[in-house]
C-alpha cells in the first residue's frame, strides 16, 4: 500500500513539473513571437517604395527634379554611398543613393554614367538641402576625391539620436530601435559587385532602403525633439512655430560635423565597408565627449581706451598693451574701469576706423558663456605671410563658441582639400608629405643585426644562414659576422630627412605669390566663413577687403615697394 502511495506521488510530481516547463515553453515562445513581431523586415515594411535607377545623364535630370519637388517640406533627404573594394583597395563610388520622406528613391549609377550629371552635383552641393545618413561626411570626402563633387550640409542622424536619448549605434542598430525594421546587412550584399552591368534587385532594394530608412528616422527624431519643446510651450501657455519652419535653428550647428564615436574592440575585426565584418563585442558604438579644446574662462576682449595727449580717443586695445605704456612712462590712467590711458607723446597717425568696441560672444550664435578663438585665416597659412600682411592680423581673429568652432573647422576642411588639390600641396596625412622618410633596405638589414645579436641561439640554422648572408651582402669587406659586425648594423640610421619636404601651408602660400597674390587666399578664407558659418554678430566694420583697403592707403602714401605690390597682388590704385 505504501509502495502504491509512493508511486502516486512520484507521479503526481512528475505531472507537476512537466506543466511547469510546458508553460515556462509557451511563454518564452511567446515572449519571443512578441519581440519578432516588433522587429519587421525591411522589405516588407518598405514595399511602398518608388526606386528609380539612374544610368544616363537625361534619366538623371528627371529623377534629381522630382526628388527636389518631393523634399520641399523637409529640405531633406536620405543619403548613402557604396563602392567596390578589392584586395584592400577602394573603387571611386560606383553609387550615390537618395531618397525622399514619401518613398521616392534615386539610385544614380556612377560607375555607369563614368562622371557625375550636372544636375546630379547640383543637388548634392545645394547648402539649403540636408543629406542624411549615418557618417555621410564619410562618404562625400570620397565624393570629393574620386568626382571632384564637394557635398554639402550633411547631417549624421547619430546627433540628433542623442538629442533624443538614443544608443548612437550604427545604422541597423538606430533602425530596429527607431523604426522597429531589420535591415539586411550580410556581408554577401554589402561586398557585392555594385559596379555589374546590372544590379540585382536585391542589390536595388538593399541600396534604396538604406538612404530611405535614414530620411524616415531623421523626420522621426526631429518630430520627437519638437513634441518636447510643445510640451514645454503648453506648459508656459506658448505655441511655437513648426520644426519644418525653424529646421536650420534644430540642424544647422551639426550639418558636416563628424560624429565622434569611441570605436569598440572588435574580435578578429576589419573595418573595411565592403569586406565581411566580424560582430564587434558591443552591438552599438559609444558617443565621445562631443569638444574636447578649452574654452576661455576669461573675458577675451577688455575693451580699454587709448587716448591721444588733446584727449582725442585713438582706439580700443587689451588691457595688458595699454598698461605697457603706462608701465614705460609713456601714458598716464586716465580711469581704472573701463581702463583708459593717454598717452605723452603724438602718435604717428590717428585711425579712424578701430574706435569699436568687441563683444565676449560668438559672433555666429550670439552665445556668451563660453568662446573659442577663431583664425579666420588659418595660421598654417598666416605665419607664411610676409610681415606687410601680419599687421592687424587680429582683423581675423573672431570669437566662436565650442559647438560652433567644432563646426567651421569641419567645413575649412573641405576648402583645405580644394587647396591642396589647386596648388598641388598635399596635406600632411598624405603619403607624399611626409616631413621624414625610411629607407626599407637599411630598417631591414638593422632587423637582421638586432636578431642575431639578441636572438641568435632561437633562431633555426637556415633562418640563421639566410640573415647572414643578407648582412654580409651590404657589408662586402667582411667575410664573417662579428659581433662588433653586428653592433654597427644595428645603429645604421634608418629615417632621413626628406630635403623635398614642404608643408601644406608653405605651398598654398608659394602659390598664391606667384599666382595672383596673398590678398586672393585672404579673401577666399574670409568669404568661405561668411557663407559656412553666416555669423550674426561680426565685429562693427569687419571687412573680407580689409587689407586691401588698408594697403590702398599706403600705395598712396608712397609706402610701398615694387616687390611689396607683386605679392600682395595689388598693382594699381
Amino acid at each position: 500500500m505504501m509502495e502504491e502511495d509512493s508511486m502516486e506521488d512520484s507521479t503526481q510530481n512528475q505531472l507537476y513539473i512537466a506543466t511547469a516547463v510546458l508553460a515556462l515553453g509557451c511563454s518564452v515562445t511567446y515572449i519571443f513571437y512578441k519581440l519578432r513581431k516588433g522587429r519587421r523586415d525591411a522589405a516588407d515594411l518598405f514595399n511602398y517604395l518608388t526606386i528609380k535607377t539612374v544610368n544616363t545623364e537625361e534619366s538623371c535630370d528627371e529623377v534629381v527634379g522630382e526628388l527636389r519637388r518631393r523634399c520641399q517640406k523637409h529640405k531633406a533627404l536620405g543619403f548613402d554611398c557604396e563602392w567596390v573594394t578589392d584586395n584592400g583597395k577602394r573603387h571611386p563610388v560606383a553609387l550615390v543613393q537618395l531618397s525622399s520622406f514619401d518613398g521616392y528613391c534615386g539610385l544614380f549609377r556612377l560607375s555607369t554614367m563614368k562622371t557625375v550629371p550636372a544636375s546630379l552635383k547640383d543637388l548634392l552641393e545645394d547648402e539649403t538641402i540636408y543629406k542624411v545618413g549615418v557618417a555621410p561626411a564619410g562618404d562625400g570626402k570620397y565624393l570629393s576625391n574620386d568626382y571632384g563633387v564637394e557635398l554639402k550640409t550633411t547631417l549624421d542622424i547619430r546627433h540628433l539620436a542623442r538629442l533624443n536619448g538614443f544608443e548612437a549605434g550604427g545604422l541597423a542598430a538606430l533602425s530596429s530601435a527607431l523604426v522597429g525594421v531589420v535591415l539586411d546587412k550580410s556581408w554577401r550584399i554589402r561586398c557585392s559587385d555594385w559596379e555589374a552591368e546590372e544590379m540585382s534587385q536585391r542589390q536595388i532594394n538593399y541600396a534604396a532602403i538604406d538612404a530611405h530608412v535614414a530620411i524616415r528616422m531623421f523626420v522621426m527624431l526631429l518630430e520627437k525633439l519638437e513634441k518636447k519643446d510643445s510640451w514645454w510651450s503648453w506648459l508656459f501657455g506658448t505655441h511655437g512655430p513648426s520644426v519644418w519652419t525653424q529646421l536650420n535653428d534644430y540642424c544647422r550647428k551639426y550639418a558636416d560635423v563628424h560624429f565622434k564615436v569611441k570605436h569598440v574592440k572588435v574580435k578578429n575585426g576589419s573595418k573595411e565597408k565592403n569586406g565581411p565584418k566580424t560582430e564587434p563585442v558591443k552591438e552599438d558604438l559609444v558617443p565621445t565627449k562631443r569638444y574636447g579644446a578649452m574654452v576661455r574662462q576669461s573675458p577675451l576682449y577688455y575693451n580699454s581706451y587709448l587716448h591721444a595727449p588733446d584727449g582725442d580717443v585713438l582706439c580700443t586695445c587689451q588691457k595688458k598693451k595699454a598698461m605697457w605704456f603706462v608701465n614705460k612712462g609713456l601714458a598716464d590712467v586716465l580711469t581704472e574701469e573701463p581702463l583708459a590711458v593717454r598717452l605723452r607723446f603724438e602718435p604717428a597717425g590717428r585711425p579712424v576706423n578701430i574706435l569699436l568696441g568687441k563683444e565676449n560672444r560668438c559672433v555666429v550664435c550670439g552665445d556668451s558663456q563660453s568662446y573659442l578663438r577663431k583664425n579666420v585665416v588659418p595660421r598654417e597659412y598666416r605665419k607664411n605671410f610676409p610681415e606687410l600682411l601680419k599687421e592687424r592680423a587680429s582683423h581675423d581673429v573672431v570669437l566662436l563658441c565650442a559647438a560652433c568652432h567644432e563646426r567651421s573647422n569641419a567645413l575649412d576642411a573641405a576648402v583645405r582639400a580644394r587647396l591642396a588639390t589647386h596648388c598641388a600641396a598635399p596635406l600632411h596625412r598624405e603619403k607624399t608629405a611626409k616631413k621624414t622618410y625610411e629607407d626599407p633596405v637599411r630598417k631591414r638589414l638593422r632587423s637582421n643585426a638586432r636578431a642575431l645579436l639578441y636572438m641568435a641561439d632561437k633562431l633555426p640554422d637556415a633562418r640563421r644562414k639566410e640573415l647572414e648572408e643578407f648582412l654580409l651582402q651590404h657589408y662586402p669587406d667582411h667575410d664573417d659576422v662579428t659581433e662588433d659586425l653586428l653592433k654597427e648594423a644595428c645603429d645604421i640610421q634608418v629615417v632621413f630627412e626628406n630635403d623635398d619636404f614642404e608643408t601644406h601651408g608653405v605651398k598654398v602660400v608659394d602659390y598664391y605669390l606667384k599666382n595672383g597674390g596673398l590678398l586672393l587666399l585672404e579673401e577666399l578664407w574670409r568669404k568661405h566663413f561668411l557663407s559656412s558659418m553666416e555669423p550674426r554678430f561680426m565685429p562693427a566694420r569687419w571687412s573680407v577687403n580689409r587689407n586691401e583697403e588698408r594697403l590702398r592707403l599706403r600705395i598712396k602714401e608712397g609706402k610701398l615697394k615694387e616687390e611689396d605690390l607683386k605679392c600682395i597682388g595689388l598693382t594699381s590704385l
